[in-house]
């Protein structure tokens, strides 16, 4: 009866053992479980749109260019684009490789004025700055975007006589206002709902011989002034120079001769 009862004892030890050991071998499988589940549910992945091929500065971006692809959301910029149709038509501002994750601050609207005139205008043509000291512009009358024709009055030499002749005359017609240049922090003044200045200087878009015009205009001091375009105004206005003699014709004048 003891021999039986001690060998109760040993198998009922021995029960116990590979009980503690299986419970032992649960627990250290659901820990390593755990630690190999967690990182998994961490590493979520989100959409973003990224460059298919080469893509030069100032080139269209068209729906071949680009492709969606999955990357791991803590590693994708704040300002990376997520949707195809937002980067599609656009221009690259900066050189993009294949397989770079497109931001937004890699890409503008060809159709915004005003910001980053140099990747929007036209290759043919350049930008030029004047003061905007007429009246259309110190009243705040005029938008990028805007097509306007810039008149000028200069004092040229008359013929045969030692005087000088004010002549007025539309000198460049259909120019795109490209920007308008302000002083100060206009976001901050947007955001506090400021009075916005008005503009230092007009940003025109146009050919570069009509530059060297505009610019020799300016140089011999003449007075320019804007006057502002209908949208769909697009053709060239047939006009006249207009000096003292053609207001004589146009308004048949009599100017009195002294005895």
């Amino acid at each position: 009866m003891k021999k039986r009862g001690g060998l109760i004892w040993i198998a009922a030890g021995i029960i116990l053992a590979l009980l503690a050991g299986a419970l032992a071998f649960w627990a250290i499988f659901r820990a390593s479980s755990t630690q190999v589940e967690l990182p998994m549910q961490q590493a979520a992945q989100v959409n973003v749109v990224v460059a298919s091929r080469v893509i030069a500065v100032r080139e269209l971006i068209q729906p071949g260019d680009v492709e969606m692809r999955m990357a791991p959301a803590d590693m994708v910029p704040e300002n990376a684009i997520q949707h195809i149709d937002n980067v599609v038509d656009w221009i690259a501002m900066t050189p993009l490789w294949p397989g770079e994750i497109i931001l937004t601050s890699n890409v503008i609207s060809p159709t915004i004025k005003g910001v980053h005139v140099a990747y929007t205008m036209d290759e043919n043509k350049v930008a030029m700055a004047i003061p905007a000291d007429d009246l259309m512009s110190s009243n705040n009358l005029l938008q990028p975007g805007d097509h306007v024709d810039v008149l000028f009055s200069i004092e040229v030499e008359v013929a045969d006589e030692e005087s000088l002749r004010l002549v007025t005359f539309n000198a460049l017609q259909n120019l795109e206002i490209a920007a308008l240049v302000r002083p100060g922090d206009l976001e901050a003044k947007a955001q506090t709902g400021a009075t916005m200045s008005s503009p230092q200087a007009i940003v025109f878009t146009l050919d570069p011989q009509d530059a060297l015009v505009l610019k020799h205009l300016r140089d011999i001091g003449g007075t320019v002034d804007i006057v502002l375009r209908a949208p769909e105004a697009k053709e060239r206005f047939s006009t006249q120079p207009v000096d003292m003699n053609y207001l004589v014709d146009r308004y048949q004048m009599r100017i009195p001769v002294l005895p």
